[in-house]
């Protein structure tokens, strides 16, 4: 392997709260706080924000090449501890941020696109006001992509894209080109080794070392591999040395952009219809299915365009309602009971 993407989701939702219906009938009109647990909310946004910003000390001192992708949920949260934008400010130069639609949302999925373009232009503008950068590489919820997608996004500008790889990529580790975008795939099973399993103390592979890791890569063949991780799931010590690691072995770090421009792309002629597998996380069972349906019926009917409508589109609602979650059913029907007496007021 000679090169490495490192690319960070940096985002935190708004959680729902418990709602009882009558509650909406007993408020004068929609908010955040009849919705969502802002008290939750804002005490796990301050413990992460502090992670990150030692995190970004790190890319900063180091000079570390990475890649962010900033949710527009974050950014809103960012005004409850500024120094969390201005310690990205500070990256400038040295990073690379991605757009991706506002809301961390699955509107790409809706038949009609008209909400998931208006959340990605959203998503870019807020990057150049809060930030002062224009991205040209895009990143969609969950990796989701197809070739209709991929033409949208031509559209827009967009010069690149992030997507889901498969399991088993060995040699096809590079960088791809399908007439439209330039593809970089997302290694899956070490992305998913370094966000989650690298935690799990069952694992047969626990504790995982930056030196394991970086072996791991090396062994790899190919130009370019490209990870796609939470940021707050690596520590400062970890990424600092799991960078040392890998120039030991002559492995570079690279932006997705600079990745671009050192490597000539391969042409990929496979079926763009990827997606993080099979959006299992999401979209398994019938109540998550249904959600979606009516968020896509109340977009069709005009209800898009404020933030209530938009946090309540987060994929993170989706998470859990899936199956494995401590309590789908509960959460699905409130879930559905908010959104139900959103469109009350609203369509």
């Amino acid at each position: 392997m000679r090169a490495v993407c490192l690319c960070f989701q940096v985002h935190q939702p708004f959680r729902l709260r418990w709602f009882w219906p009558i509650e909406g009938y007993e408020s004068d009109s929609a908010s955040l706080d009849l919705y969502f647990d802002q008290g939750l909310n804002r005490s796990v946004f301050e413990e992460m924000s502090e992670a990150y910003i030692r995190l970004n000390r790190v890319i900063q001192d180091r000079g570390l090449g990475c890649t962010f992708n900033l949710s527009g949920t974050l950014l809103d949260q960012s005004s409850w501890n500024p120094e969390l934008i201005r310690s990205f400010r500070k990256l400038r130069g040295v990073v690379e941020f991605l757009s991706s639609p506002y809301y961390n949302s699955l509107a790409s999925l809706f038949e009609e696109k008209d909400e998931f373009v208006r959340q990605v232009r959203m998503q870019r503008d807020a990057l150049y006001d809060l930030l002062g950068v224009r991205s040209t590489v895009f990143v969609n919820t969950e990796l989701i992509h197809n070739s209709a997608i991929a033409r949208l996004l031509r559209e827009l500008g967009f010069s690149a894209v992030l997507s889901e790889g498969g399991f088993g990529l060995g040699e096809r580790c590079s960088l791809f080109d399908d007439d439209a975008l330039f593809t970089l795939f997302r290694h899956p099973v070490l992305s998913e080794d370094l966000e989650f399993r690298a935690h799990d103390t069952t694992w047969c592979e626990y504790p995982l070392t930056a030196s394991k890791f970086a072996g791991w890569i090396a062994e790899i063949a190919g130009d370019l591999l490209t990870l796609y991780v939470d940021y707050g799931s690596v520590s400062d010590e970890f990424l600092g040395d799991l960078v040392d690691e890998l120039g030991l072995r002559g492995i570079d770090l690279l932006t997705v952009s600079e990745a671009i421009s050192e490597f000539d792309p391969s042409f990929y002629d496979g079926a763009l219809e990827l997606s993080r597998l099979n959006l299992k996380h999401c979209l398994s069972n019938h109540m998550q299915h249904l959600y979606l349906h009516e968020l896509e019926r109340l977009s069709r009917m005009g209800a898009g365009g404020d933030k209530i409508f938009g946090y309540l589109q987060q994929a993170d609602i989706f998470f859990e309602m899936g199956d494995g979650k401590p309590y789908p059913f509960d959460y699905a029907v409130n879930a559905l009971s908010i959104l139900s007496d959103y469109a009350r007021r609203r369509v």
